[in-house]
C-alpha cells in the first residue's frame, strides 16, 4: 500500500498545495479566509473549549472520544488522498460500520487514474491501511453552517461530506459529494477557490435555469437546488448525477443530445462575421502567447476566412466543455453536467469538435475507426477556429501545457490540408 502511496503522489498535479486544503476546511467551518484554522493538537484539547469547531490531524479513536467528551459531538473524519501537502480528495471515514463511499464524484478514464482508484477501493475494503492514518478529523459543537444549508435544501439532518479539490487554475473550484447515512447520493455543492471560478459558477446557475425552460432539456440536465451567496461565499448546488461513465468514444447518444441542444435555440450566423468575432478574440489573447502562435493564428485565420467567406454556420447552444468525464449514460439517454463554459449562438459543431480533441489528447483515443474523423476535416475553416478559441480560453485557465501543443499540433495539420467541402448552410 506504501508503493501505491507514492504512485499517486508521482502521478498527482496538486503539488504543494497544502494551503488550497486550509482554504477548503475555512469554508467547511465557515470562517472568513484570514482566520486561521483551529487546529488541535491532543496535549491540548483543554484550551481549545472556546471554538465552536476544531480539526485534529491523524486523529485516533481515543481522540475522537476525547473531544466527544469536551462537547464535540458533531464529528466528520476524512481520509486525505494521495497526501497533506497534495491533497486531491477528502473522503469519508464512517466509524460506525456504514458502508459509505464517496468517491463517485471521480471517475477516472486514463489507464493510470483508473488503477489509482482501483487501489483505493481496494484498501477500502481491506480497512484502509497506511491512507486511513492521512486522516483529519472536523470536530463540532453544533451542526456547521454547511450542514445547516444541506439540511435546509433536502431534508436530511444527518448528512456526510466528500470532498474533491479542482484543478489548479486561475478558475479552480472544489465539489462536494453529499450524502445521506447510507451513502445515497443527495447533490453536489460546488464553492470557487479564485475569483473568476466564482464567475463561472454564476454562470452555471444561469444557465441551468434557462435551460430549464427547454421541456426537452430537463431529463437530462442537474437541476440547480440552491444557487446564491452564503457566509461570504457562492455556493451552487445541484441534483445527484445518474447513470454510467460516459463513453469516450462517439456514440448514438451523443448524436441525439446535440441535436436536441441544439435545436432548441437555433441561429444561423454568416462565416465572415464569426471569423472577425474569433479574430477580435485572437487579437487580445496571442500577444501573451509569444511569436509562434502569432504566426500559427494569422495562418488560421487566412484560412478560415478562405473557407467560410461566404459560408452560413448553423449555431446554438453550446455546452462548451462536451467531454465523456462530463456525462453519464442512462438506459435511453445521455446525462450532461458542467455547463459553466456554456454559451449562445456558437457554431454546433463546436461541441462534437471539443469531444473528438479532448478524447484525443487527454486518453490518447483515436476516433478513426468511429467514421466521425472526417467532420474536421471536411469543415475545416469552423475546426481552425474552435481551436484558436479553444487555445485563448485554456491560456485564461493557466491549463497544462501540452493541451496547448495539441492544438498547436492540429492547426499546424489541418491547415496544410485542402478543405475538402465548403461548410454548407
Amino acid at each position: 500500500m506504501t508503493s501505491a502511496t507514492a504512485a499517486f503522489e508521482a502521478a498527482s498535479r496538486f503539488q504543494d498545495s497544502a494551503e488550497t486544503l486550509d482554504q477548503v476546511l475555512r469554508v467547511f467551518l465557515g470562517l472568513s479566509p484570514e482566520h486561521p484554522l483551529p487546529v488541535d493538537e491532543p496535549a491540548h484539547t483543554k484550551g481549545i473549549a472556546r471554538f465552536p469547531a476544531v480539526i485534529r490531524m491523524n486523529a485516533t479513536a481515543a481522540g475522537a472520544k476525547q473531544l466527544e467528551r469536551h462537547g464535540y459531538t458533531r464529528q466528520h473524519r476524512f481520509a486525505v488522498l494521495p497526501s497533506r501537502t497534495q491533497p486531491r480528495w477528502l473522503l469519508p471515514l464512517a466509524g460506525d460500520g456504514r458502508a459509505i463511499d464517496g468517491f463517485e464524484l471521480y471517475t477516472p478514464y486514463s489507464p493510470l487514474t483508473r488503477l489509482l482508484k482501483a487501489l483505493v477501493v481496494g484498501a477500502r475494503a481491506t480497512g484502509w491501511n497506511v491512507w486511513a492514518r492521512r486522516n483529519l478529523l472536523v470536530a463540532a459543537r453544533a451542526p456547521l453552517a454547511l450542514e445547516k444549508l444541506a439540511t435546509e435544501v433536502t431534508g436530511e439532518k444527518n448528512v456526510t461530506f466528500a470532498f474533491s479539490i479542482g484543478t489548479p487554475g486561475s478558475v479552480q473550484k472544489f465539489t462536494i459529494q453529499l450524502m445521506d447515512a447510507h451513502g445515497a447520493i443527495l447533490g453536489y455543492m460546488k464553492l470557487p477557490l479564485k475569483g473568476p471560478a466564482e464567475l463561472r459558477l454564476r454562470h452555471e446557475a444561469e444557465v441551468l435555469q434557462k435551460l430549464h425552460t427547454f421541456p426537452h432539456l430537463r431529463a437530462h440536465i442537474p437541476t440547480v437546488l440552491f444557487a446564491g451567496d452564503w457566509e461570504g461565499h457562492y455556493v451552487l448546488f445541484q441534483s445527484a448525477i445518474n447513470g454510467k461513465p460516459g463513453p469516450t468514444r462517439w456514440t448514438n447518444h451523443h448524436e441525439e443530445f446535440l441535436e436536441t441542444l441544439h435545436g432548441c435555440a437555433p441561429t444561423m450566423l454568416p462565416g465572415r462575421k464569426l471569423v472577425q468575432k474569433i479574430a477580435q478574440r485572437w487579437n487580445q489573447i496571442a500577444p501573451r502567447l509569444g511569436a509562434n502562435w502569432l504566426r500559427i493564428g494569422r495562418s488560421a485565420l487566412k484560412s478560415a476566412s478562405h473557407d467560410l467567406d461566404t459560408a452560413q454556420i448553423a449555431c446554438g447552444i453550446h455546452h462548451g466543455d462536451f467531454v465523456s468525464w462530463n456525462t453519464r449514460v442512462g438506459p435511453k439517454s445521455l446525462f450532461v453536467f458542467d455547463w459553466e463554459s456554456a454559451a449562445w449562438e456558437t457554431p454546433a459543431l463546436w461541441d462534437k469538435f471539443h469531444f473528438l480533441a479532448q478524447t484525443e489528447c487527454h486518453l490518447n483515443r483515436s476516433h478513426k475507426e468511429s467514421g466521425v474523423v472526417d467532420v474536421r476535416e471536411s469543415n475545416r475553416g469552423l475546426y481552425l477556429l474552435y481551436l484558436l478559441n479553444s487555445v485563448a480560453q485554456l491560456s485564461d485557465e493557466q491549463s497544462v501545457a501540452f493541451s496547448l501543443k495539441y492544438r498547436e499540433n492540429q492547426i499546424l495539420q489541418h491547415i496544410s490540408k485542402p478543405v475538402q467541402t465548403a461548410v454548407a448552410d
